[in-house]
C-alpha cells in the first residue's frame, strides 16, 4: 500500500491544480499509470479536494486554480455537484435544528403525544444514521469504482496492445509472403545504431555503409539509464567542425535496449568521410552534453 506523507500529499494536490512544471507533470502519470496504489492515493486526495471544495474550506489562489482548471472538465464537474448535494443532505440530517424542512419536522411532533414524540425520535434518529451511513458508503464506493475503472483501463489496454501486436504480426507474415514471391528490390535505408560509453578508438571504427540507391540514413542513439530528459537534441558535423544538420525537440522511444533517440538523415547530406555526433540532453531550456560519436561513412 502507498504511504502518503505532507510532501506526497502536497505533490498530489499541486497536480490536480495544475501547478506542475511538464517534467513532473510527466513524472507523477508515469508513476499513477504504473503504480495501482500511487493511483488509488491521488484518487482518494481528488476526492478530498472536491470535498473541501465543496465545503467552502478553499479559499485564495487554490480556489481559483480549482474553478479555472479543475472544474473544466465535465466528468469532475458532475463529482463535484453529486459531492454538493450529499453534503447538504448530511449537514441538514447531523444539524436538524438548522435546517428549515428538519425544524418543521420537529414542530410537528412537538404536537403529538409522548408516545407519538418518541416514535417520531426514533424515525429522525435513522434518518440521521441512514443519511450520515450513505454518506460513507458513497465515499468508499467511490473508491472502489475508481479502482475497478482503473482495473478495467488496465486490461482494456493490455487487449488493445494484443491487438495491434496481432495486426502487426499479420502484417509482416503478408508482407514477408509477398516478398518471397518478388526479386529483392535495392535497399532505401542505411541504419547505424551509436551505444553508449563507447571509447575513441572504438567510435572512430564504426562505420556506416551506405548502399547505392539508399535515400536515407537512420541513426539510433541508445541512451544511458541516466538519461532521463524530456527532450534531446542532436548535432552532426564533418570531421572539420561543418555542420551538416540539428535536430532539436527529439523524444526518446522504448526499444529491446531500453530507451533510444533516433534520427533520420538524407543520404545525400552524408558523402563519404569522418563525421561526428553531439547528443545533448534539453530540460527547462538548458542543455547538456550527454555524449559524442565519431562515425565513418562509405559509399558503395
Amino acid at each position: 500500500m502507498w504511504q502518503t506523507g505532507k510532501s506526497e500529499e502536497r505533490l498530489l494536490v499541486d497536480y490536480l491544480l495544475g501547478k506542475l512544471p511538464d517534467e513532473k507533470l510527466a513524472e507523477v502519470e508515469d508513476r499513477a499509470f504504473a503504480d495501482r496504489a500511487f493511483l488509488a492515493a491521488l484518487q482518494a486526495a481528488e476526492a478530498d479536494l472536491i470535498d473541501a471544495y465543496v465545503r467552502k474550506e478553499l479559499t485564495g489562489p487554490e480556489l481559483r486554480k480549482f474553478e479555472r482548471l479543475f472544474l473544466a472538465s465535465p466528468q469532475r464537474r458532475k463529482k463535484v455537484e453529486f459531492a454538493g448535494t450529499l453534503a447538504r443532505l448530511a449537514d441538514e440530517a447531523v444539524q436538524p435544528a438548522q435546517s428549515s424542512s428538519w425544524g418543521a419536522l420537529f414542530d410537528w411532533a412537538r404536537g403529538w403525544g409522548h408516545p407519538l414524540q418518541f416514535a417520531a425520535a426514533l424515525g429522525m434518529l435513522a434518518c440521521v444514521i441512514g443519511l450520515s451511513w450513505l454518506w460513507s458508503e458513497n465515499r468508499s464506493l467511490h473508491s472502489r469504482m475508481a479502482n475497478l475503472q482503473s482495473r478495467s483501463s488496465d486490461l482494456e489496454r493490455q487487449a488493445h496492445d494484443l491487438t495491434g501486436r496481432l495486426a502487426e504480426e499479420q502484417a509482416r507474415a503478408n508482407s514477408l509472403t509477398a516478398q518471397s514471391k518478388l526479386p529483392s528490390p535495392p535497399p532505401l535505408m542505411a541504419s547505424l545504431v551509436l551505444l553508449p560509453g563507447a571509447t575513441r578508438a572504438q567510435s572512430n571504427a564504426i562505420q556506416l555503409l551506405l548502399p547505392a540507391g539508399a535515400q536515407v540514413a537512420h541513426i539510433e542513439i541508445q541512451l544511458e539509464a541516466a538519461d532521463d530528459y524530456p527532450r534531446f537534441r542532436v548535432e552532426l558535423r564533418t570531421a572539420r567542425g561543418d555542420e551538416v544538420m540539428a535536430r532539436g525537440n527529439l523524444l526518446r522511444q522504448r526499444n529491446a535496449g531500453g530507451f533510444a533517440v533516433s534520427l533520420d538523415v538524407p543520404a545525400s547530406a552524408l558523402p563519404a568521410g569522418q563525421y561526428e555526433l553531439a547528443l545533448k540532453g534539453v530540460s527547462n531550456d538548458s542543455a547538456k552534453d550527454l555524449g559524442f560519436y565519431s562515425f565513418t561513412v562509405r559509399r558503395q
